[in-house]
């Protein structure tokens, strides 16, 4: 028996070596099927190890215990990953109906009638093509660069609701910030406002039973993204849903990069001040952003809201195209990969791109090289510190091939850079909660809302420059030649990729 686990054991290796030799990122079977086939491989490895180095009757049963509860698992799991790509058409089937409705009770001004630069235009069309999502041109903005902005504007937008509130978030923390939100949520729909509030039920593993109780019983409709069991039970573990949404009567709408919790205010002694940007949003891209929502709600409660109430009639005239892009491991374009990757590859300027991750595929690194290479300005803001010392290792492995390149690579050292944003030739801005990972890219729920404005761009571009201020740049000759130590840190960072 310990002689077909030795052998099973091999064939992961080998599978292992098979999937980073080919660096498959982008194949569906990747992102998929690797995280699990890593996590295996390392709890075969470390049991078998545990079998060769005892003789204690007791251990060596407890062992092939596990190594037969673990082979288990992951033949259940591969077959649910099998199952969960079989099934996608058939929910992208109900969620297109359930979308063609919402459509025939909203309706938007063409794009036809702007006028956009052919990077513009080139983007916004890739964008309506792959998404559904038109271009919207009545709009009114703000950039949100600080937390007490962010929940500023979003609590003062909740004590105007009169209809409804919409919340979405990958985090939602039981801290004073999570208290804060909670107590507005309750009152507002003691008043007899609609409030319907989604969360990650991994991301949010601090979310107490008794603060959900509490929303519960005062009236707010909760669902929750997939909790932990029954993201085993699904095969969707590593499946979740980062996006951050909040609305207000479908009139004024946020998204972004900030979660619920008391660090994204720089409130955690052990990260820092924490840089994130955010987007508020009056206007025609509203109904986008709620039609992401309903969807959303429509996977998680089969509840299909069509109710023209939730779609504010527009009143802003002021002049500020936007168009919204969501993507998922389910849908067919790995849209806001494309977004990316041509924001980079159409560039002539200028590509400034903030990330706390940099875990990319191949296709985006030789967008990046190719871009500098004609002499593109290309800059990279990541922070300095990482959340994780892993994710820190993943993306410095890319760091020797961007360099060479002449792509500049800067590290902040004043708190953690968290915002999500890629600004091309000061003609479009992308602000949103999809990180350049592979995470984000193939694996999660994201959204961004895209900006074809020349003073947004302007005034992001500002706020990049203020995070340079306490930056500094990554010299290519630290990374050319380095030591064994660190050769082997930058491996184990490409090993886990996929999970990053």
């Amino acid at each position: 028996m310990i002689k077909f686990f030795q052998i099973l054991f091999l064939v992961f290796i080998i599978a292992l070596f098979f999937f980073n030799f080919f660096r498959l990122t982008s194949h569906a079977l990747m992102v998929g099927i690797y995280p699990y086939l890593l996590g295996i491989t390392l709890l075969f490895g470390v049991i078998l190890i545990m079998l060769y180095l005892t003789k204690n009757y007791m251990i060596i049963t407890v062992c092939k215990g596990l190594l037969l509860i673990i082979l288990v698992f992951g033949v259940f799991t591969g077959i649910q990953i099998w199952r969960n790509s079989v099934l996608i058409n058939g929910y992208q089937l109900k969620r297109s109906i359930y979308m063609d409705k919402l459509m025939k009770i909203t309706s938007y001004d063409e794009a036809e009638k702007m006028e956009l630069t052919n990077l513009q235009n080139g983007i916004a069309t890739l964008i309506e093509n792959s998404t559904g999502m038109p271009i919207t041109k009545k709009n009114e903005t703000t950039i949100l660069s600080g937390g007490s902005k962010v929940i500023d504007e979003i609590i003062e937008a909740f004590s105007q609701a009169e209809h409804h509130i919409h919340v979405e978030f990958f985090i939602i923390r039981d801290d004073e910030i999570g208290k804060k939100f909670k107590d507005i949520l309750i009152k507002k729909t003691q008043e007899g406002v609609k409030v319907r509030l989604i969360y990650d039920g991994l991301g949010s593993t601090s979310f107490s039973t008794s603060f959900k109780k509490e929303l519960l019983a005062a009236g707010v409709e909760i669902g929750v993204f997939d909790n932990t069991l029954q993201s085993i039970l699904k095969g969707k573990l590593n499946n979740r849903n980062h996006r951050k949404i909040v609305i207000v009567d479908g009139r004024v709408a946020f998204t972004g990069g900030f979660n619920i919790g008391d660090e994204y205010l720089g409130r955690d002694d052990s990260i820092g001040e924490w840089h994130d940007m955010h987007v508020m949003i009056e206007g025609e891209a509203v109904n986008w952003i709620q039609k992401i929502f309903l969807a959303d709600w429509f996977y998680i409660t089969s509840e299909a809201i069509i109710d023209e109430r939730y779609f504010a009639q527009n009143n802003t005239e002021a002049f500020m195209p936007i168009q919204m892009i969501s993507s998922g491991f389910d849908t067919h374009w790995n849209e806001i990969s494309q977004l990316y990757f041509s924001m980079i590859s159409n560039a002539q300027e200028k590509v400034y791109i903030t990330t706390p991750y940099l875990i990319l595929n191949d296709s985006l690194i030789k967008a990046l090289q190719t871009a500098a290479l004609r002499g593109v300005d290309v800059k990279i803001i990541l922070p300095k510190k990482p959340d994780l010392f892993l994710v820190g290792w993943a993306n410095t492995s890319f760091f020797e091939k961007l360099l060479k390149a002449k792509v500049e690579i800067y590290l902040h050292e004043d708190g953690f850079i968290h915002s999500k944003v890629i600004l091309t030739d000061n003609q479009i801005v992308s602000i949103g909660s999809a990180n350049f990972n592979t995470r984000s890219l193939f694996l999660d729920y994201e959204v961004n809302a895209v900006i074809f404005n020349e003073d947004k761009c302007k005034e992001v571009e500002a706020i990049i420059h203020d995070y340079l201020k306490n930056s500094h740049s990554v010299a290519y000759e630290d990374y050319k030649k380095v030591n064994i130590a660190t050769r082997l840190k930058l491996w184990i960072g490409r090993l886990i990729i996929p999970l990053a």
